[in-house]
């Protein structure tokens, strides 16, 4: 800035503004005054005000949405602690304080003190243990100021909702003998006969409730031998009085609906419980009748003896068909058993060998009857020949025919050899046969046979289940190759079959446009 240089208003105020900005000295602080000049009566809801010491003061402005946080009533001559930044409105070129928070002065030694209280109630263990509130009260005690509105906001509810006798020691809830008094009334509330006692007062400012806040009210509240309900101030506010006490109202009104029930709501309760209770009995009677009616047209009751003769007669049938039954079990078991014995029997080799060996005996003894026979038979025939060719002297063709039946019966008797030797080799095949030696050798066998059959199975299965998932993974590689999404997604273009004969169509038909203009041009052309 030189010396001759000339300024707008608005420059300089902006100037100003911008310094005052920038600087950090001028945010975040706290300072301290009494409200004079104190103007809340703004439609806007905010508040304008100037703070003051003995020498000098500022103008001051605390916005609608931090009015909300004040816990007290701010007007001229209060001693405060303001929070906020020096701003400068360039309008008018005023400097002000622009207060975010504000409380009573005097307020931070205060919270100070009720934090230590705090702590030290809490490791004592005072906040623990909470006593019952009776559900229906006798007798009520209420420690208050009788001049209060309170009082009367108490005692009217409790009069509406429960027929309760009060008793209200008048009590000085703020100001310098209110500690005493309060302690004092709360231990002779405590030697009478009352069932619950409420401690309240109406609203007010911090430093209004503070007394509620002195360890000697904490502790009169904390070792009352009758519960204590407190309705201290509003439901914003909160006392360590309200921290030992067994039960909180947010207000005395609402203090009075927590010490007694709502006879109108609890009548209507009972005659709801009387109305299903009457419900449940007459219930009862209709079912108890109904059992009744039909206990008297049973039979059984007429007649006890019948039901125990149809009993009598159900057994005797019970046991004819139970010895029914077992005979024919019996003999069915019997019946199994002999085929049992039977099938043994047939399938024993032993008994399977010597059956075989009879048969084969039999059968040799058949066959040497027949050969003697057979011999017989020859030689008589022999005989006769013989007989025949002497006496027509036919000694050289006997002679041969003899030798021929010598052959013969040699050849026969090799054959019967062969047969029996045959048969007696079969015999001893069967009688060494591991089947009939050794049948679980044979069962285990077949099942290891079984054993190899299902694991080839298996095996061709899978074979078969991959071979199918092979082609089932081409074919969807395939489909998925001709989907249409893909396609579009390769820059392919669907197009409708009914939209290519319509785009052909035009074509021809340009196309044939074309040609008779070329045509009529060289028409004109020849002319």
């Amino acid at each position: 800035m030189e010396e001759n240089d000339i300024y707008s208003i608005s420059a300089i105020n902006n100037l100003i503004d911008k310094k005052i900005s920038y600087c950090d000295d001028f945010k975040k602080i706290k300072i301290r005054g009494e409200i004079t000049n104190f103007n809340g009566s703004y439609n806007s809801g905010h508040y304008y005000f100037s703070l003051k010491d003995k020498n000098f003061s500022i103008s001051c402005v605390m916005f609608k949405l931090s009015t909300k946080s004040l816990d007290f009533e701010p007007k001229n001559g209060v001693d405060v602690v303001a929070s906020g930044e020096v701003s400068f409105y360039k309008v008018r070129g005023n400097l002000q304080f622009r207060v975010r928070k504000m409380q009573e002065a005097g307020l931070g030694d205060l919270y100070i003190a009720f934090e230590k209280l705090k702590k030290k109630l809490d490791k004592e263990g005072l906040f623990k243990d909470k006593k019952a509130i009776p559900q229906y009260p006798k007798k009520i005690g209420v420690i208050t100021s009788a001049s209060g509105k309170a009082v009367k906001d108490i005692v009217n509810n409790i009069e509406k909702r429960w027929p309760a006798e009060i008793i209200v020691w008048n009590t000085t809830v703020q100001g310098a003998n209110s500690t005493r008094s309060i302690t004092k009334n709360i231990a002779l509330a405590n030697k009478t006969d009352v069932d619950v006692i409420i401690v309240g007062r109406g609203g007010g400012s911090t430093q209004d409730l503070w007394d509620f806040n002195k360890e000697d009210v904490v502790r009169s509240i904390a070792n009352s031998k009758k519960p204590v309900i407190t309705a201290i101030g509003h439901s914003t506010d909160k006392t360590l009085s309200d921290m030992v006490s067994d039960k909180v109202a947010a207000t005395p009104t609402k203090a009075a609906e927590l010490v007694v029930p709502n006879k109108v709501e609890l009548n209507e309760k009972l005659k709801n419980i009387e109305t299903r209770l009457n419900d449940l009995i007459n219930s009862k009677l209709d079912n108890l009748t109904h059992k009744l009616n039909i206990s008297k047209n049973n039979k059984t009751l007429k007649d006890p003896l019948s039901k125990y003769k149809n009993h009598q007669t159900n057994l005797v049938l019970l046991k004819t068909t139970a010895e029914k039954s077992l005979n024919q079990l019996i003999q069915s078991n019997e019946l199994q058993l002999d085929n049992f014995n039977n099938s043994y029997i047939l399938n024993n080799p032993d008994y399977i060998l010597n059956k075989k060996v009879g048969k084969i005996t039999l059968f040799k003894n058949e066959l040497d009857n027949n050969i003697s026979n057979c011999l017989l038979e020859y030689e008589n025939k022999l005989n006769l020949h013989f007989k025949n060719l002497k006496s027509m002297n036919f000694i050289e063709s006997f002679e041969l025919k003899k030798n021929s039946l010598n052959l013969i019966e040699n050849n026969l008797n090799n054959s019967i050899n062969v047969t029996l030797n045959s048969h007696i080799h079969d015999l001893e095949i069967i009688k060494n046969n591991h089947v009939f030696s050794n049948p679980c050798q044979v069962l285990d066998d077949k099942f290891v046979k079984m054993a190899q059959i299902h694991k080839s199975l298996d095996a061709e299965i899978t074979k078969t289940l991959d071979s199918n998932e092979n082609k089932l993974r081409i074919l969807e590689e395939k489909l998925k190759i001709l989907n249409p999404d893909e396609l579009l997604e390769k820059g392919y273009v669907v197009k409708d079959p009914d939209e290519i004969r319509k785009s052909k169509a035009k074509n021809v038909i340009i196309v044939l446009f074309l040609a008779i203009v070329i045509v009529l041009l060289i028409l004109l052309s020849l002319k």
